[in-house]
């Protein structure tokens, strides 16, 4: 078995595209249970990444099944309406190091940006809580989080960042002379949306309120917060908004084109600028039609705002290019602690059928012996097992003592 990955990204979809296909807490509970009627011990573990800018399924099986079980996927949430070309496959060491450049960020819409990281965290966090990771994917995804680190604070990717939530404080700076004297409206209560009002405020613009499902206080700084008003208040809420700044998680639009056009016509026609960050998309696009109205999606902010770019981009480079390396060092390490504890496996199976009497003459044999590997292969020999810890003569000797130590008690 092996890492796998399939996906779609801002390079291969948009938006619209991308918001039908999400892998949150309950579809991962729904596709383990499906996954395991469908392909009974064929995939060890699995998680799901869902940002703005991609959607992700990592998982470890057999090389030949990852179509079979995209296909299967792919029907059970009904997004058959995507065209296969849309999506990417990579596996084995391929799959690791698009798995390193996603969580470093150089692979985002923004190249460089933030956030990933602390996104593919909590995926990774959310499903190893429900008990969806094993030691095989663990193992790379530990790898992974390490080398983005390392690449944060090896090059410069991470100088002068740049975020999904500081890209819209730009397009508003871009779009307004004065932004300081507007009102905003944030629409959500979670990480992102504390994120782009501390963008907000620290900028200068301090009309800023909020509507949220839940209503619990943000706290922005020791000084400032902001207390979301219920969604209840969304209508009375826009027509006191210039800009309208929306990433909520939902499932459904939250903002309507009727409730866009009432505000409209309380504000006389006062134009509105909304930035929806969201996937799925929390503003309906058909708002974009009414005059007085300017709507940018988040595959928009990206094409309007290049700071840094090239600056960024040869820093991704570097990145990619110490990404290979440290994949290559990661891969090696990561095989001979499988293998290492495939062969700990085997031994306990052996020892469990040794006597006393043969548990007690190898525990002397672990101080003195310094060829541990055919002693037991020799024992193994005696009982008729020999094959099934015939690659034993793969770990050094010294390796095979600590593991037979920490099997025998008080070896």
């Amino acid at each position: 078995m092996n890492l796998q990955l399939f996906g779609i990204n801002h390079k291969t979809s948009d938006v619209s595209e991308r918001e039908r296909f999400i892998i949150d807490e309950s579809t991962q509970i729904f596709l383990e249970n499906y996954l395991k009627d469908k392909f009974p011990n064929s995939i060890e573990s699995f998680f799901g990444l869902s940002t703005c800018n991609r959607t992700e399924f990592f998982f470890i099986a057999s090389d030949d099944q990852i179509h079979q079980i995209f296909q299967s996927i792919k029907h059970a949430l009904d997004i058959t309406q995507i065209p296969d070309s849309h999506f990417y496959f990579f596996n084995k060491e391929d799959a690791f190091i698009h798995m390193c450049k996603v969580a470093c960020g150089i692979d985002s819409q923004v190249v460089g940006e933030q956030e990933i990281f602390g996104q593919f965290k909590n995926a990774y966090k959310t499903a190893d809580e429900l008990g969806l990771i094993k030691s095989r994917l663990r193992l790379y995804i530990d790898k992974t989080l390490e080398i983005s680190k390392k690449i944060r604070t090896t090059t410069k990717i991470g100088l002068n960042p740049l975020s999904v939530s500081g890209l819209a404080l730009n397009l508003v700076k871009k779009i307004f002379e004065k932004p300081e004297n507007q009102k905003v409206l944030v629409v959500g209560g979670g990480e992102m949306a504390k994120l782009i009002i501390e963008s907000l405020y620290k900028s200068g613009i301090k009309d800023i309120s909020a509507i949220n499902r839940s209503i619990k206080i943000l706290n922005i700084t020791d000084t400032y917060n902001v207390m979301p008003m219920p969604l209840s208040s969304a209508h009375k809420a826009l027509e006191d908004a210039d800009i309208i700044i929306a990433s909520a998680t939902t499932s459904v639009p939250i903002i309507g084109k009727g409730a866009v056009e009432s505000a409209l016509h309380v504000r006389n026609n006062k134009p509105m600028l909304f930035i929806d960050l969201a996937v799925p998309r929390n503003i309906e696009s058909e708002i974009k039609l009414l005059e007085q109205v300017y709507l940018f999606s988040i595959d928009d902010i990206e094409k309007i705002t290049k700071d840094n770019f090239g600056e960024r981009l040869a820093e991704a480079e570097k990145a990619s290019n110490i990404i290979v390396h440290e994949v290559e060092l990661a891969e090696k390490e990561i095989t001979n602690k499988l293998k290492r504890a495939l062969i700990r496996n085997k031994l306990a199976d052996l020892l469990k059928s040794f006597s006393d009497e043969d548990l007690l003459f190898l525990k002397d044999q672990v101080k003195t012996n310094d060829d541990l590997t055919s002693l037991i292969i020799k024992k193994a020999q005696e009982k008729g097992v020999s094959e099934s810890i015939a690659d034993i003569k793969i770990i050094d000797n010294h390796a095979i003592r600590e593991i037979v130590k920490g099997l025998i008690k008080d070896a």
